[in-house]
Order: structure tokens, then sequence, then C-alpha cells
């Protein structure tokens, strides 16, 4: 028998999951058909014989990387997993569109290339899970680590209008920590988003999540893949994480210890967060579609974020201050020139900087370009 995630002779066999009865030949039309010449794609089969044979037929050669989606047909075929309750999650989950098919991995390079070279084009909502990344990344070149313990998951949606795709990262993030707060146990903890992609601990001063979005563009659509990690239950890496906040909210326990305790209860676990996400994105998914980004969620994003008034020192104009206020019609971060102490005048310059070209130093409170970054 064939473990259900395996990488063997570079076939990676992953289980596809659904909460409702999804036949192979859906299967193959929303997530197998080729749109493009050579265009890679997964092979999805309904057994564990068809793996063998896969595997038996490609044994030896070690060039062909494929990955291999098993269907899993109705939610009572799937047993209570080791790792990953997906009958846990599904229960918990109230979506229309997204998440009811679910890919699980407990090891995988990363959710986010995984989805980006075999699923591109594929129907929304398909969310792939893992439990740990051996090459899990950030935004450019940063490295997102992944140990046992942190919500690593990658996600499809779709948007016709490419001006909408900044906001992606700014619902998706808002939807996170509104998630969270969601439980009572951690309805009072002091989570902020940090421009553009972060989610950030306010109390510990530290990051404890992260959101990364990268599109593909065919036939006047964009396919996006959106990834998110959090640091939920990994107790002794990369930084604090939710549980461990949940419990110096409790008992409180000082943010030295909490960096070191493996004893912390779960008080939220992988599952339960996930189907609150991804129950918070939809309706909110389904407003920006509909109404773009809004009055309401506007206030509902920058009530959350830690900017509001900042001032910061801007490194293109000389270090000079500006005073952030808000985001702009097209999802841009927007600015206005200021002294030290955040005094505007009549002749102060308003700036828009695009998420994807600015890095904001937060410990300095310097925005810069992402060419002028320091070495």
């Amino acid at each position: 028998m064939i473990d259900s995630d395996i990488e063997l002779n570079k076939i990676i066999v992953v289980p596809l999951i659904s909460k409702d009865s999804l036949d192979i030949n859906d299967a193959k039309n929303y997530y197998g058909t080729e749109l493009y010449p050579n265009q890679p794609i997964p092979t999805i089969v309904s057994a564990q014989s068809e793996v063998d044979s896969l595997i038996n037929q490609t044994s030896g050669n070690n060039d062909e990387e494929r990955l291999v989606l098993l269907l899993k047909q109705q939610q009572q075929e799937v047993e209570k997993d080791k790792t990953f309750d997906t009958n846990k999650y599904f229960n918990e989950l109230s979506t229309i569109l997204f998440g009811k098919n679910l890919i699980h991995s407990e090891v995988i390079s990363s959710t986010q290339d995984i989805m980006l070279k075999y699923l591109t084009y594929t129907r929304q909502g398909l969310v792939m899970i893992a439990d740990q990344q051996t090459k899990g990344r950030g935004r450019g070149v940063n490295k997102f680590l992944s140990p046992l313990g942190c919500l690593l998951m990658s996600f499809k949606c779709k948007q016709t209008d490419g001006n909408k795709l900044p906001f992606l990262q700014y619902l998706a993030g808002m939807a996170m920590v509104e998630a969270i707060h969601s439980f009572p146990s951690a309805s009072d903890l002091n989570l902020r988003l940090k421009w553009p992609n972060d989610i950030y601990s306010n109390e510990p001063g530290m990051k404890v999540g992260g959101v990364l979005c990268e599109s593909n563009y065919l036939n006047n659509e964009f396919d996006v893949v959106i990834g998110v990690g959090v640091n939920l239950s990994n107790s002794n890496n990369p930084s604090t994480t939710i549980n461990q906040l949940i419990q110096k909210k409790k008992y409180g326990f000082s943010s030295s210890s909490l960096a070191t305790s493996t004893d912390i209860p779960i008080y939220i676990s992988r599952e339960e967060l996930v189907s609150k996400f991804f129950n918070k994105f939809e309706p909110m998914f389904m407003e920006f579609t509909r109404d773009g980004f809004n009055a309401d969620l506007e206030n509902r994003y920058t009530d959350l974020w830690m900017h509001t008034n900042q001032i910061v020192k801007f490194k293109e104009r000389d270090n000079h201050h500006v005073k952030i206020i808000g985001i702009s019609d097209s999802g841009f971060l927007k600015a206005i020139e200021c002294d030290a102490d955040g005094n505007t005048s009549s002749d102060s310059e308003t700036v828009e900087l695009h998420p994807d070209g600015t890095s904001f130093d937060i410990q300095n409170l310097i925005l810069m370009q992402k060419s002028q970054q320091p070495k």
C-alpha cells in the first residue's frame, strides 16, 4: 500500500477529498483538462491500484515529475486522518464555492508552487493544505519557514479585472484575522495587519502569519493562487504562535517562556481555523466582486491594520517623512508628505505605493522600493 502523499520517482501522490460527492469525470474536467499544448496537469485516478500502476510504469525514470490526485469521492470514505481531520474540517465549512474540494499532503515542497505548476486555470475554490513544506516561500525571495504546527495552505480564485488583484491579499489577511477573532478564546488577541500582506501580534510585536497572491492570465481571466501561512501551534519555531498567545492571555505567561514551551494546548486547530477562514472569506469575496473594495470592506481592513496616521520615512524621497492615510482606489498604499511630527501643509504631496514594488521595514518605519532593499 502506498501512503496517501508520497514523492517516489518524482511522482507526487496526494488525495483529492470532496465535501460533496465528486464524480471522477467532473474531477478530471475541473482539475485535469489541458487548455494549451504541454500544459502540466495532474493525473486523476479513483483507486489505489491505479496509483500503483503509474508508479510501476515510471519506475527508473527519474526525469519525469508528475502530480497524481487520488480522488476520495465521498466524505464517508475518508477515515479520520492522523494529521488533518477532514471530516472535522468539512463539518465546520458552510461555503458554496471555497474549500469544498481539498488536497491534503503531509509533506510537500510548496503548496503555492504545486498549485501554480499543475493546477493553473482550474476551478475556483480548490484548496491545498500541507502539514509541512520543504520549500515554503513568501514575497520575492523571502523564505517562509514551515515547521509542523503551522497552518500552510494555498487556494484558487478568479478575477477578470486586473485592477482588483492588489486587494485580494487584503481580503485574505482580513478574513484570517476575523476568523481567529471568531473563536471565544482568541476574541481579544491584539492581532494587526501589516501592509501589504503580513499578520502581526502587537503584544510581542512579532509576525504570526502572511499572505502571498500570485496569478496567471488566460482567456481574459486572472487565475489567482492565494497562499496563507499562520504560526498556529508550532511551539518552538519560528516565532510566537496563535495558541501561545491564547495561553498567555489565559495564564499570563511571559513572552520568553512562551517561546520555549512545548506543552501549549491546542485551543484552535487547523481544521477549525481553515473552515472559519473560508466562511469569512467567501462572503467578503462575493461582496468585493460585486461592489469592489467598498467603504465597508475598507473600514474593516483599516480597523485591523497597524498603520492609521503612522509616520514613516520614505527612502526614495531622501528619507523625508510621510503619514499613512489609507488605501487608494487602485489598492496602493496612500500617504502624504509631512514633517517628523506628522504636520502637513497645503504643498504636501500625496504618494501612492504599489504593494508588489514596495517593502515596509516596520521595525525602522521605512518604506522603500524593493530594488533599494539593503542586502
